[in-house]
């Protein structure tokens, strides 16, 4: 099955349950939300990150008109760099589609002509199947982005790294949220401080289940890993937090999560929103 179906069969399941559910909250505008989906890919034999480019360039026109639309908030194609996964070649690379509805909307039929005239289901047909031969997609996320800051106009350069954490409570059931306010009060002070370019916290939505072994994401945005490693510039003679300080909190956030995979990222190519 290619991505492209799978994807069709969520997004109309959940278009069917958002139809049948009743608005008990009609009077008042709830938040905008954000999801994420994160395609995982796994280059065939004897095939490399090098390959797959000039696939993922022509995803990355498709969706490019999607955004230009607004349909589409992003789509990102991000290489694995290191990870703690036991089978490191489970996948090689991810794409990741962002949107304000979970579901994935593409450009209309007007753009796609515009880009492929009058040969567009011939020209998808054969993306899928180059898709299909060089990297196939070996398993799909969906992440409801819960909360993030962010330095001002952030966006991808190609040059910047994205540690992400994978995280489950250690007691299911417990309140993290005040947890989360704070590592986010951290986060913003070191992007005043040059230190971070980003941050966001990440709930998973499907597939979820205990035997996944995760429940939340944490990605940190960063130039170099040496933010990762000194996170509040603990050698400079005024340190974004105090060292006891910050020991406290990372002691409150591993009693309150247990990370079960650490993975590095590198951008490799994504979309850009207008006027940025």
């Amino acid at each position: 099955m290619n991505r492209f179906s799978f994807l069709l069969r969520i997004t109309l399941l959940l278009s069917f349950l958002s139809i049948c559910t009743p608005d008990l909250h009609a009077q008042s505008k709830p938040p905008q939300k954000t999801y994420m989906y994160l395609i995982y890919h796994k280059l065939n034999p004897g095939l490399t990150i090098q390959d797959a480019l000039s696939v993922e360039r022509e995803w990355k026109k498709v969706n490019q008109a999607a955004v230009d639309e607004g349909k589409m908030e992003g789509w990102y194609m991000t290489v694995k760099q290191f990870t703690s996964n036991p089978n490191q070649t489970e996948y090689d690379y991810v794409t990741r589609i962002v949107t304000h509805e979970m579901a994935i909307k593409g450009a209309s039929p007007e753009a796609m002509t515009r880009m492929y005239g009058d040969s567009v289901q011939a020209k998808i047909a054969d993306l899928q199947k180059r898709d299909r031969a060089t990297a196939p997609v070996v398993k799909i996320e969906i992440w409801e982005i819960t909360d993030g800051t962010f330095a001002p106009k952030f966006a991808p350069d190609g040059t910047q790294f994205m540690v992400i954490e994978r995280i489950k409570r250690r007691n299911p059931g417990a309140d993290y949220e005040g947890l989360v306010g704070q590592l986010k009060r951290l986060s913003e002070d070191r992007i005043k401080r040059g230190n971070l370019l980003g941050w966001d916290f990440s709930s998973l939505v499907i597939p979820n289940g205990s035997e996944k072994g995760y429940e939340f994401s944490i990605a940190q945005y960063v130039t170099n890993l040496g933010a990762i490693a000194n996170p509040i510039l603990a050698d400079t003679p005024t340190p974004i937090m105090p060292a006891p300080a910050y020991r406290q909190l990372r002691s409150q956030t591993a009693q309150m999560f247990d990370v079960v995979r650490q993975e590095v990222y590198r951008f490799q190519e994504y979309t850009t929103k207008p006027g940025n």
